[in-house]
């Protein structure tokens, strides 16, 4: 018998962290230049694709910390 594992889009941390910088109104641009990490680097997390656990933490830290712009 083997486990599958089945993950939703929306139940994978980088969407989630797509969706909050979108409704905060924040470029990619902006998150990557505050996080001190590349618009790739930026792009790639919200991609859930391999990047160090390092530069995920900076771009949550701007996320959370970023006030609306609205």
């Amino acid at each position: 018998m083997t486990a599958v594992l089945t993950f939703t889009r929306e139940s994978l941390l980088g969407f989630k962290a797509r969706r909050l910088r979108i409704a905060k109104d924040i470029s990619q641009q902006e998150v990557a230049d505050e996080a001190g990490v590349s618009i790739k680097s930026v792009d790639l997390f919200e991609h859930n694709l391999p990047l160090p656990l390092d530069y995920k933490r900076r771009i949550l830290q701007v996320l959370w910390s970023a006030k609306n712009k609205r």
